[in-house]
């Protein structure tokens, strides 16, 4: 046991020194001892100072921010938990800076600490932001109010508009929490003055129309059009996608006059699928700027924030190197509602914006019916976002005035909640009555407000026929032609390999012996895939194209392949050599045990940096169906739907050598069921100088487009599949590969590494009359080039298309298709099955024995 309190005493040190120097889970474990500690000392301990971090602590629990939950109790904060009672009310106390006097008595510094913290704000999770809190200023200017109102006019009469005009059709109201439009006003203005350059917001469709025009600036016209029958695409429309999903780039301007450029990110109905793709944007336009110039704003859902696990990978994000984008302001707009869900069935946690506390991210929470307090909530989230590098959460409770959207009957699963919401005034209403008795406004003044922009609105609504019509999308036929020459003179190469194969001081004895092996494929050994993949690397860095890479274990990479990074044995210190070249950057980040946050993240950063080459690698294949909603709602399709192109690469090794269901296949039945109109390339290669040439060819394409590469693990070092290094030196890379004499009987078409199980017991056999032709990108798929080449075969009686996967998987159903029109072709391998792969090594052998004797027969 003792080295184990050796440790950890070390750990409390280093807590004492810097609460933020150890890990979340040990931090929120120390403070619950000091915590108890305290309380073990109360005889001794003040009283006051536990009494004040007690409502630092619990004084959210009686805070009145909830307008549809009745008063809590809270028996921590009873004062017989401190020694005190009623009787010392009048007693004159310590204040512990928290009153301008030292001392006060036990009555007014309870009204302080209620004002403070049982107020209108709930504070969770401040520990050392409590100066910030107890400091700030409370009331708005006159100015302020009148902005808010401003804002809130246009939010709350911008809905009424849509419902009269447009009764019944589905718009996602923002009424009932229409607060939320000042509170982003509130955000940029301040945000501009704090440093801020760039906003790039994510939301779901709650209130998204509200958004695009009141602070992304959309026409209110353009907004009006889609509401028509006989809408027709305008200009930058793609296929299309609904109205709430849209994405929108604009300028906005401050009161101040400065401009901030602002994102709306488009998304799909997935809730919460946006917020890595936000963060990953937001690094990416990090990257020559300081993290206090760009601000990634996330707009959750009460429901979608706590039962969503992508918010938990997201949030797990934040503060590591690759993916940190210096805090985020979350703000949950709180139906108290998901769909028909009540909280009880929606989440285990008090709040739901719980999952904050994981990452000691402050919590405020506040009524919209409140406006002022939620000001305030920004001002202080803002303050803390841009000094601290926080993430931060606004939990703005409010209500959905209508259904799930506005052609919903709530009261069937609701009716007493809507019973309140159908009494309750409007909060444009309440705040515009609020004013106009406190003098901030007149009556008149605020009905002006309202005529003017219910005028403009309808001036709007008469200039939809001068909208500029563009045109509907047409989809892209994929072009057949051959890549862009992708060679490398071999003086280039031995010059890159040299500096990337050195073997420091500090490296592991194993590893200088995998450099030293590289460096003599430099001279003509056989190269293998981790030397040509660092090649292609190192070529692309030297022409300026900077090379991210991101994924679990990819720095080594998980076959112990790549090795892009030595680790020094002593010191744990990483060097990358490719940065030592004097180009590029070369980033290479080992990801958390996610697939679907960081493949958003990564799409993301990839939608900003267009020329460099980003590569997100599943740690095997199988994976990537974790990041299932990424792959169909982002990479697939967002080119179609929101006219977003992405370069992004996928790596996912596959192939069957025995190793189960779960480490055998990246499914490449999937993606090619999402292939279609040029939207990605796909491709399983046999060589690594195919590998060499696509990865340098990828960016020189004229169009980008997503890159899938089904990559190789038992031929990463297999000698059969190993290039030299003169095939890096000329060529390009090769749709098809035919390596077969022309006086075939049969014609076998294949991919990947069943190639190598077909050529290796041809050779057992001596058999010289069947051909083999290889299939290395399988979409678009190359009809001309097969074309051509069954044009050589003229004796060939049978075609077959022969893999390693089940019929029911891998290629057969795309290349079936495909080929029906060059002439058919049968099917050769596994048969149909429910599970990928056979769990058994000795099943595995028995059906590839049996496809290889069906194939060569």
């Amino acid at each position: 046991m003792l080295p184990n309190l050796i440790y950890i005493e070390k750990l409390y040190s280093a807590f004492q020194d810097d609460p933020d120097s150890v890990d979340p889970s040990w931090r929120s474990f120390f403070r619950g001892m000091e915590l108890g500690e305290s309380f073990s000392k109360t005889d001794t301990a003040d009283p006051i100072l536990l009494l004040i971090d007690n409502y630092r602590l619990n004084g959210h629990r009686l805070a009145k921010f909830n307008p549809f939950v009745s008063e809590e109790s809270c028996g921590e904060l009873n004062l017989e938990n401190f020694g005190l009672s009623e009787g010392h009310l009048t007693q004159n106390y310590p204040t512990h800076g928290l009153l301008a006097a030292e001392e006060a008595s036990l009555s007014d510094i309870l009204k302080r600490l209620n004002e403070l913290y049982a107020g209108k704000i709930g504070y969770e999770n401040i520990r050392g932001l409590e100066s910030l809190i107890e400091n700030e200023q409370k009331s708005l200017t006159p100015d302020e109010q009148k902005r808010v109102l401003h804002e809130l006019n246009r939010a709350e009469l911008f809905e009424a508009f849509l419902h009269m005009k447009y009764t019944g059709q589905k718009r996602f109201s923002l009424e009932g929490g229409e607060t939320l439009i000042p509170i982003l006003a509130e955000m940029l203005n301040l945000g501009a003055d704090l440093g801020l350059e760039e906003a790039i917001i994510g939301m779901a469709h709650r209130g998204r129309l509200n958004v695009l025009t009141n602070i992304m600036g959309k026409s209110y016209a353009a907004v009006f059009a889609e509401f028509l029958p006989d809408y027709v695409p305008q200009e930058g429309d793609g296929s299309g996608d609904v109205k709430y999903h849209k994405g929108f780039n604009a300028s906005y301007k401050t009161p101040s006059g400065k401009e901030l450029k602002l994102l709306l990110a488009a998304n799909p109905s997935h809730l919460e699928a946006v917020d890595p793709v936000v963060e990953g944007l937001v690094f990416a336009k990090q990257l020559d700027k300081a993290k206090t110039a760009v601000l990634p704003i996330l707009i959750h859902g009460d429901a979608s924030v706590a039962g969503q696990g992508v918010v938990y990978e997201t949030m797990q994000l934040s503060k590591i190197d690759g993916y940190a984008t210096g805090g985020t302001v979350h703000i949950v707009v709180n139906n108290q509602i998901g769909f028909t869900a009540v909280p009880k069935e929606s989440r285990s946690t008090r709040y739901c914006t719980n999952v904050a506390a994981g990452f000691d991210a402050p919590v405020f929470h506040v009524s919209a019916e409140d406006p002022d307090s939620c000001i305030r909530a920004v001002k202080l989230a803002l303050k803390i976002r841009q000094e601290k590098g926080l993430d931060v959460f606004i939990d703005l409770n409010c209500y959905r005035k209508y259904g799930h959207n506005e052609g919903d009957e709530p009261s069937y699963t609701q009716p007493l909640l809507y019973a309140d919401i159908k009494a309750r005034e409007k909060i444009r209403v309440l705040y515009r009555n609020q004013l106009i008795q406190s003098g901030v406004i007149t009556e008149k003044e605020a009905n002006g407000m309202e005529a003017n922009f219910k005028s403009g609105l309808e001036k709007e609504l008469a200039s939809i026929k001068e909208l500029k019509i563009g045109q509907e999308f047409k989809c892209s036929v994929p072009e057949d032609k051959p890549y862009p020459e992708t060679g490398v003179s071999k003086d280039l190469l031995v010059q890159f390999g040299q500096t990337i194969c050195q073997s420091p001081d500090g490296t592991h004895p194993k590893l200088k012996r995998i450099l030293d092996e590289r460096l003599k494929m430099l001279e003509g050994a056989p190269l293998d895939w981790g030397m040509a993949e660092m090649l292609a690397y190192a070529s692309l860095l030297k022409e300026g194209v900077p090379v991210r890479l991101s994924g679990q274990d990819s720095i080594r990479g998980t076959f112990s392949h790549r090795h892009s990074a030595i680790t020094h044995q002593k010191t744990e210190e990483r060097l990358f050599l490719l940065n030592q070249l004097g180009g590029a950057n070369f980033q290479a980040y080992n990801s958390p045990l996610s697939e679907y946050a960081v493949l958003c993240f990564e799409f993301g950063y990839s939608l900003v940096c267009q020329n460099a080459l980003t590569i997100w690698e599943a740690q095997f294949g199988d994976f990537a169906n974790g990041a299932q909603i990424a792959i169909d709602q982002f990479i697939a399709t967002s080119e179609q739907k929101w006219r977003e192109t992405s370069p992004l690469v996928l790596m996912l090794p596959h192939g069957y050598e025995g190793q189960g269901p779960e480490h055998s296949s990246a499914r490449i039945e999937r993606f090619l069921q999402l292939a279609a109109n040029n939207n990605m390339l796909i491709c399983n290669n046999t060589t690594p100088a195919q590998i060499f040439h696509l990865l340098r060819a990828h960016l020189k394409l004229q169009e980008r487009r997503p890159l899938i590469i089904f990559m190789p693990k038992a031929l990463l070092r297999y000698p059969p599949s190993l290039s030299h290094i003169d095939d890096l030196t000329k060529g390009s890379y090769q749709k098809v590969i035919d390596s077969a004499p022309c006086s075939a009987r049969k014609l076998l078409f294949c991919s990947g590494k069943v190639y190598y199980d077909l050529t290796l017991e041809i050779e057992k056999r001596n058999i010289s009359d069947i051909a083999i032709i290889r299939i290395e990108q399988l979409y678009p798929f190359p009809k001309n080039e097969i074309k051509a080449l069954l044009a050589n075969y003229k004796d060939v009686k049978q075609v077959f298309w022969v893999q390693e996967e089940h019929q029911n998987m891998g290629a057969w159903t795309h290349i079936h298709f495909e080929m029906e029109n060059l002439g058919g072709i049968s099917y050769i391998g596994r048969p149909r099955s429910a599970s990928p792969a056979a769990g058994f090594p000795t099943l595995h052998k028995r059906e590839l024995e049996a496809l290889l004797n069906e194939a060569l027969s």
